[in-house]
């Protein structure tokens, strides 16, 4: 029973990433949050958004 919901998570996993993999489908996620981004967010994350922009600016 565990492995199956192991499988399973791992599925959704798998199906996630490819949905979110494609630019016009991560353009509509960005669109959707529009969530406020915290100023004080650690460089690592900031320099991760950074890049996300940088793509989407592509």
């Amino acid at each position: 029973m565990e492995e199956l919901d192991k499988a399973r998570q791992q599925a959704m996993a798998r199906l996630i990433r490819q949905w979110i993999t494609t630019d016009t489908n991560r353009h509509h996620l960005r669109h959707l949050l529009n969530v406020p981004v915290d100023q004080d967010i650690p460089p690592e994350h900031r320099s991760l958004l950074d890049e996300l922009d940088r793509k989407l600016n592509e």
